[in-house]
C-alpha cells in the first residue's frame, strides 16, 4: 500500500513540474498575440475602419440614408426619402481588399483597395495600420458638364487607417485623408486638394452590440489651414450609432449629417448642421460570404 501512494506522489510531482515548465514556456514564447476584432465591420459608420474580409471573401454593404429629421411630418422627419450605395469588397489575401461601389448620391461609382500594412500585436507592434484608397468616377458630373476633358470626372482619396484595441471593449482610430479633386465645381467652396482627420472610436457593450461614433474636421484647404472647432466655411460631418450583430449580419444603425456614402462626399461636401437638425437617419447592413 505504501508503495502504491509513493508511486501516486512522485506521479503528481511529475506532472505538476512538468505542467509548470508548460506555462512558463507559454509566456516566454516569441510567438505574436495579434490583436483580431478591433471593430464590428469594416466600416465605423461613415469611415473605413481596420477590419476587412479575409482571402477569399466578399464582405457585401447595403447603405442607406433617410431625408433628414427637420423635412417634418409632412415627408415623415425625412422617411420618405432616401439615397442607397452598394459595395461589393472581396479579399484577395488577409491583408488585401479589393472593392468596388455605386451610389444614388451624385450618382458616383468608386474603386477602392484597402492593404493592412501591421496588426497589433504582430512583434508587440501597438497598432494596426492600414492604407485605404479610391477613384471616384463623377457620372452626373460626365452626363450634363460642357467640358470635354474626361479625366475631370475624377476624384482620388487617400486614408492612412491608424487603429488600437484599448482593451477588450473599446477601440479607436485615426484617419488622416487627403482628398484629391481633378475638376471643383463652381457650386462648392473647395480647393482641389483637401485634408481632413478621421477620428472614430467604438465601446462594446455585449457580445453583439456595440456604439460607434466618428467625426472627421476638416483641417486643410489647399494651402489655408482649418481651424478643426471654429470652423465657418466647412460643415464637417458627425456621425453616431450602434452595430448590432446577427449571425453572419451586421447592422449599422445611426444618425449622421453626412448624405453621401463615398469618401469624398462625405467628407468635404456636406450641407447640413446638427444644429439645425440637419440629420439623416441611416443603417449599414454587412453580409460576408465565403468562397473557399
Amino acid at each position: 500500500m505504501n508503495r502504491v501512494l509513493n508511486i501516486f506522489i512522485l506521479v503528481c510531482i511529475f506532472t505538476n513540474s512538468f505542467g509548470q515548465e508548460n506555462l512558463l514556456s507559454f509566456f516566454d514564447s516569441d510567438e505574436d498575440m495579434l490583436t483580431f476584432a478591433t471593430f464590428k465591420a469594416t466600416k465605423i459608420i461613415n469611415l473605413e475602419s481596420i477590419e476587412q474580409p479575409a482571402e477569399k471573401e466578399l464582405d457585401f454593404i447595403i447603405s442607406h440614408r433617410f431625408g433628414t429629421l427637420n423635412s417634418g411630418i409632412t415627408n415623415l422627419y425625412g422617411l420618405d426619402y432616401g439615397n442607397i450605395r452598394m459595395s461589393f469588397n472581396y479579399g484577395l489575401t488577409d491583408n488585401l481588399t479589393l472593392g468596388i461601389a455605386r451610389s444614388s448620391t451624385f450618382k458616383v461609382i468608386d474603386a477602392s483597395v484597402k492593404l493592412k500594412l501591421i496588426n497589433q500585436g504582430k512583434d508587440k507592434f501597438p497598432l494596426t495600420i492600414s492604407i485605404y484608397s479610391s477613384l471616384v468616377y463623377d457620372t452626373l458630373t460626365a452626363a450634363f458638364s460642357t467640358n470635354d476633358k474626361f479625366l475631370d470626372n475624377f476624384s482620388y482619396i487617400y486614408q492612412l487607417l491608424i487603429a488600437r484595441k484599448i482593451n477588450s471593449n473599446l477601440s479607436l482610430q485615426l484617419s488622416p485623408t487627403v482628398t484629391q479633386y481633378n475638376f471643383v465645381s463652381p457650386f462648392l467652396d473647395l480647393n482641389n486638394t483637401m485634408y481632413s482627420l478621421g477620428i472614430g472610436g467604438r465601446y462594446k457593450l455585449n457580445k453583439s452590440v456595440s456604439v460607434n461614433s466618428e467625426w472627421i474636421p476638416i483641417i486643410k484647404s489647399g494651402a489655408d489651414f482649418i481651424h478643426p472647432i471654429h470652423n465657418e466655411k466647412y460643415i464637417n460631418s458627425f456621425s453616431f450609432g450602434c452595430d448590432i450583430e446577427t449571425g453572419g449580419h451586421v447592422f449599422q444603425l445611426f444618425l449622421s449629417n453626412s448624405t453621401a456614402m463615398f469618401e469624398r462626399g462625405f467628407i468635404n461636401e456636406n450641407f447640413e448642421n446638427w444644429k439645425d437638425g440637419g440629420v439623416h437617419f441611416g443603417f449599414n447592413i454587412s453580409r460576408v460570404f465565403n468562397f473557399n
